[in-house]
């Protein structure tokens, strides 16, 4: 890594409070925001699963997905138990994969898909703030994006990760929503680290959002 510079720290904050305002609209709970001090030349932070995070500048640490006790047993069962969903796009291709999806409750794609554009705020945040065309591309330079291809098999939908990407876009070009990225990135460049005072800062859950793809 080089020494973090003001602007590359600016445009962590806003990337992070990207993903944080994302993930909050879609009632996904961000516990803690953090980044790197001005100047550093390496980071690392605890995270809440007790391994390290390094090799970033910044962390937006939010609720795991939960899945279904029956589905993980298959895909334990498969040797494909992987929570970021490496992995899945095999094993989902596949007849008795797909079924395994199309039972899912319309709650628990909804949240999803609320994981998906939570993922993919931050890069677009990102994109946006330097005034770079977004570019929501799996095989791109943001893993974020391919986490959320990843998850994105776990919909019955075959372009669900292209509904989510459109959206992601869409909401934060939001006037409202992206002032709130901006209010959370400037409260994180002064504090370094949120927790208490995240939930003052981030947005209410919008009811049923993100929609699915007929309703995008």
């Amino acid at each position: 890594m080089t020494t973090l510079t003001h602007a590359q720290r600016r445009t962590t904050c806003i990337h992070e409070a990207g993903h944080a305002v994302a993930f909050a609209l879609g009632g996904v709970s961000v516990h803690r925001l953090a980044v790197a001090d001005e100047g550093a030349e390496a980071w690392r932070t605890d995270i809440r699963n007790g391994r390290m995070c390094t090799g970033l500048w910044g962390l937006c640490e939010k609720a795991d997905l939960v899945l279904p006790r029956q589905f993980l047993r298959w895909l334990m069962n498969e040797g494909c138990l992987h929570p970021d969903g490496r992995g899945h796009p095999q094993l989902l291709q596949r007849p008795e994969g797909r079924a395994q999806v199309e039972g899912f409750s319309a709650r628990l794609q909804r949240e999803i898909r609320a994981q998906m554009v939570g993922l993919m705020a931050g890069p677009a945040a990102e994109q946006i703030f330097t005034g770079e065309a977004v570019h929501l591309y799996p095989a791109g330079e943001f893993d974020e994006v391919r986490q959320a291809e990843d998850l994105s098999w776990l919909l019955p939908a075959r372009d669900a990760f292209q509904h989510a990407a459109a959206l992601t876009v869409r909401t934060l070009q939001r006037p409202d929503v992206w002032a709130a990225v901006e209010r959370v990135a400037g409260e994180l460049e002064r504090a370094g680290t949120l927790t208490h005072r995240l939930r003052g800062l981030l947005p209410a859950a919008l009811p049923d959002w993100p929609p699915g793809g007929a309703a995008v």
